[in-house]
């Protein structure tokens, strides 16, 4: 093995041992180092008192982690060494060994010993070896660089590797005199190169869930940027940046839709790398998202901002302190009437705010956050940012809808610090001695009187009943429970069969009804803002529609989207339809 790698050597004769030299190695910057930048190695001669004219190694680089790239020589350009003769050898596929009993600082002791020892190279796929030979007919200048060698960065994530470490190695060295034949002992202070946080590492597979409680996770988007593109953001104005949000003018650098089952993956991330993930949903004209704030969400703001319950106790909060935000639908940093008319215009069928989450709004009206910090007390309760490590490649995120207060189509959130406290499931409890505390960052002191809860949803078979009546299409709605204070019933029908005429409505003499029709859709229903008055039971709804031809039954006619009633606690009421 020695007599083939050993073909190339300069040999000369040596008598004698004196003086320490020294080869060291150099990189350039590697602090901000990243996969595909030039690593540059530079093999410097510290010969302190020697006087060397030949000088000879070989270093050995990790072709899978290094691609060479280019050699050059600045010992050339000192001033002095101009003439030097270089010559550089490469051998593909070899790794050295040091051997046993030999010291691994003292590079010419493992030029003198190759082949003892165990010393020597055996074939390895992964390393390739250069020879590096510079002599001159005068002493090379001492403390000079003598020879660069220019290194891509390779992504290790295709290779058995796990880290950068030893990349580069010195692996024997001589300094010799020519002229008197003098081969000095000569050591190596830095004969290692290794580089630790290598940015832009892929992370081979990271997979993002969001954790959404509908069926239309396939129409919800996402937007993944750098989180160079980002900034903190003071949303509040109290001069405190808080979580952040997209820099102007910056586009994802991926983007795409979620599966049916709220998950997408991802090659393209790097480990360690950080990111920003933004959540945002698509209707794509089926009208689900005209079908996330309903009657019992506008209930619940005007509970919250009335303050009474069934036993008229004043000043509320809602059970999870991010609800205050989700309520906010009219951007102007204050949870407000104005907010609670805005979602009753909305479930009438109207749209006065693009902050309320619909088919055609175009406002902010989506909030994501990493699941275990979602809804938590902080500036904006949003944490978007996320980090991919060699461990952490899968992250769960919550995502809720603006104006969906009973979480329908919104994810509920899990921590405790979300919550106000102390709190019911069921119902609104009475909590004196507190004061209201609407903001962003509610504290367990800051808790009002009452908390705006809600229950598991209850279900209600409604008997539905259409009907040819006198030439008339009649659809009559009949309750035979008197427990609501709210109930909402959004329908379409076939325009080309059936004209509208009119609703009657039975709900009792107190209830505040409402009713829109547009093109082939119809908005129908009630609420008691103040919770203390109940729909009637019986047959509280009756729409009419006259004939554009013969008809010879209703079947088909017409369909269904929003169906549900509120309780008085805020209870939503799922209306399955008999």
């Amino acid at each position: 093995m020695r007599n083939f790698l050993a073909s190339l050597l300069l040999l000369t004769s040596t008598f004698a041992f004196s003086q320490a030299a020294y080869l060291n190695m150099t990189t350039s910057d590697v602090s901000n180092i990243a996969v595909g930048d030039t690593l540059q190695v530079t093999v410097k001669n510290t010969n302190m008192q020697s006087t060397p004219s030949l000088a000879q190694f070989d270093i050995e680089f990790n072709n899978q982690l290094l691609n060479h790239v280019g050699t050059t020589y600045p010992v050339t350009s000192n001033g002095t060494n101009s003439s030097a003769q270089t010559a550089l050898a490469t051998f593909a596929g070899y790794k050295w060994s040091d051997g046993t009993n030999l010291s691994g600082t003292v590079i010419s002791q493992q030029y003198d010993n190759w082949g003892t020892n165990s010393s020597g190279y055996s074939t390895s796929t992964d390393w390739t070896v250069l020879r590096t030979t510079i002599q001159d007919g005068q002493t090379l200048v001492t403390d000079t660089s003598l020879v660069t060698f220019s290194f891509v960065v390779k992504d290790r994530a295709s290779t058995n590797y796990t880290n950068y470490s030893s990349i580069v190695e010195l692996n024997w060295g001589r300094l010799v005199n020519n002229s008197s034949n003098t081969s000095y002992d000569t050591h190596t202070q830095a004969g290692t190169i290794s580089l630790t946080n290598v940015a832009g590492v892929n992370a081979g597979t990271v997979t993002i869930n969001v954790l959404s409680p509908h069926s239309n996770k396939d129409k919800m988007t996402y937007e993944i940027y750098d989180f160079t593109q980002v900034e903190a953001v003071d949303w509040d104005g109290d001069g405190t940046n808080g979580s952040y949000w997209i820099k102007s003018g910056e586009t994802p650098i991926y983007s795409g839709n979620f599966d049916a089952n709220g998950q997408f993956q991802t090659t393209n991330l790097a480990i360690d790398g950080q990111y920003f993930l933004n959540v945002a949903s698509e209707d794509g004209g089926s009208g689900w998202m005209d079908e996330v704030v309903t009657v019992t969400d506008a209930y619940k703001v005007f509970q919250y901002l009335s303050g009474t319950d069934i036993n008229n106790t004043a000043n509320a909060v809602f059970e999870y302190k991010v609800q205050a935000v989700m309520a906010e639908v009219t951007d102007d940093g204050a949870l407000t009437f104005d907010d609670s008319y805005d979602l009753l215009a909305h479930i009438n069928g109207y749209t006065t705010s693009n902050n309320v989450t619909s088919a055609t709004g175009t406002g902010a009206y989506h909030l994501n956050s990493l699941i275990a910090d979602w809804g938590v007390p902080a500036e904006e309760m949003l944490t978007r940012v996320f980090t991919v490590t060699e461990t952490v490649k899968t992250f769960n995120f919550a995502h809720a809808f603006r104006g969906d207060l009973d979480f329908s189509h919104s994810t509920e959130p899990t921590a405790d610090a979300a919550k106000n406290s102390p709190f019911t499931v069921s119902s609104m409890v009475n909590l004196t001695g507190k004061t209201q505390a609407a903001n962003l960052n509610m504290s367990t002191s800051d808790v009002s009187n009452m908390i705006v809860s809600f229950a598991p949803d209850e279900n209600y078979n409604l008997d539905v009943n259409s009907s040819i009546v006198n030439g008339n299409v009649e659809l009559s709605v009949n309750l035979t429970r008197e427990d609501l204070v709210g109930a909402q019933i959004n329908l379409k029908y076939d325009n080309s069969k059936l004209t509208f005429d009119s609703v009657v409505y039975d709900t009792g003499n107190e209830m505040t009804n409402f009713s829109r029709v547009k093109e082939d859709k119809i908005w129908i229903g009630s609420l008691d803002t103040n919770g203390t008055k109940f729909i009637k039971n019986g047959t509280p709804y009756k729409v009419v529609f006259t004939m554009n031809q013969q008809l010879a039954n209703t079947a088909g006619l017409i369909s269904y989207s929003v169906t549900e009633g509120v309780k008085a606690n805020g209870t939503k009421v799922k209306f399955n339809i008999q």
